[in-house]
């Protein structure tokens, strides 16, 4: 005679919770694939932090004499910079490539942000060489215009990927260039290399170890 088995018995093991170990690896693997969706902002600030304090520190060296800095101190500036706008554009464009729909549009509408922006503030100062302001003037704005330039896209990019690192150095850049402005030539140069450059490099350093821990 066989003995039939209840029609609600469940399973051996169906009760069971689930493993610690398994779950977390789960979470960890989507943190990881939304890490990997989204710009670095470790990468990015190191990039900016380099290029400006290089490239303005380069221009305040050359320049403490008579207030103008050197033509080649003023080219690796100029390159530098040109160098960031580019990387940050592929960095960022890479980045958000496997994503689809609204966030890689998003992705794609935030990079090219970068050289619109760029070039607004190239035809800005331009325009005001032609009015014929002096080259101090010329030079203030030029640096006020790019810091703020700068500091607006990381704000927004910090509103886009929810980054609070990204947003806080936005409102640092954009008030670094406005003191800067006020502090007069050469005097600008260092304020952007220092407060600029050096802030950006130092915060990216904390979330590097932030990401780390």
């Amino acid at each position: 005679m066989t003995t039939e088995q209840p029609r609600d018995a469940t399973p051996a093991g169906a009760d069971e919770a689930p493993d610690p170990a398994d779950a977390l690896a789960i979470i960890a693997a989507q943190r990881a694939r939304a890490e990997s969706t989204r710009p670095s902002s470790t990468w990015i600030f190191g990039l900016w932090g380099a290029a400006w304090l290089v490239g303005y520190g380069a221009m305040w060296l050359t320049a403490r004499d008579d207030d103008r800095p050197s033509w080649p101190a003023v080219v690796v500036a100029i390159g530098l910079g040109v160098v960031a706008v580019v990387l940050t554009i592929v960095h960022v464009l890479r980045r958000t490539h496997g994503i689809a729909g609204a966030g890689a549009r998003q992705g794609a509408l935030y990079g090219w942000a970068w050289p619109i922006g760029f070039l607004a503030q190239s035809l800005i100062v331009a325009g005001l060489g032609r009015a014929g302001a002096s080259d101090e003037v010329t030079g203030l704005a030029a640096n006020a215009i790019a810091a703020l330039v700068v500091g607006l896209l990381y704000l927004a990019g910090g509103m886009l990927w929810q980054d609070t690192p990204m947003y806080v150095i936005g409102g640092w850049m954009a008030l670094v260039g406005a003191a800067a402005a006020l502090t007069g030539l050469p005097a600008s140069y260092l304020v952007m290399a220092l407060a600029g450059g050096g802030g950006m490099l130092a915060l990216g350093l904390v979330t590097r170890i932030r990401s780390r821990a």
